[in-house]
């Protein structure tokens, strides 16, 4: 088990596409690994899931980064804890839109997925490298990760860990307590 943090460094009040989507392959990159490793799953990565999820979901139903459903933004789709979102707030769309926003966010969460794993499978001997050291040492800060694996740069001459996470990484093999 393992888990990545990001240390925040300032508030951020908006996110671009790109940046999100970096998140939602992080968030996808355990399950994604315990695929290419054991090819097997576990219930491991169900927090990562469920995270990717609601990201996801408000990618589609509330920040318009959906072709298919559109530039719309529907109210929150959180659930009641103990009520459900059904008696709590009606819903402002129809049973059809919300179909439509279940197979978008599904279609996306696999297509992170995927994304996931085609990068891990393509850097397969970065990933033995920082399981190695993560075993040896338990936790990683981002300039630890950026010596295992060298730094990328994007096609914009910026770094690519700080890009997709402009806050410092912290990779720990323990989960969080």
């Amino acid at each position: 088990l393992g888990v990545t943090q990001f240390m925040p460094e300032e508030d951020r009040i908006s996110h671009n596409e790109s940046q999100i989507k970096a998140k939602l392959y992080t968030l996808m990159g355990g399950r994604a690994a315990e695929r290419l490793i054991y090819d097997d799953l576990s219930t491991g990565a169900a927090m990562d899931l469920e995270q990717a999820t609601r990201l996801v979901r408000k990618m589609v139903a509330q920040w318009g980064m959906s072709e298919r459903v559109g530039p719309v933004s529907f109210k929150s789709m959180s659930e009641h804890p103990f009520l459900g979102r059904e008696m709590t707030e009606p819903r402002d769309h129809s049973e059809y839109m919300q179909q439509i926003i279940d197979e978008e966010v599904a279609r996306i969460l696999r297509e992170a997925d995927e994304h996931a794993y085609r990068l891990l499978d393509e850097h397969r001997d970065e990933l033995e490298r920082l399981t190695e050291s993560l075993i040896e040492r338990e936790v990683l800060t981002e300039p630890e990760i950026a010596g295992l694996i060298g730094k990328r740069e994007c096609a914009n001459g910026q770094d690519a860990v700080s890009r997709a996470h402009p806050n410092p990484v912290i990779a720990s093999a323990e989960e969080p307590s």
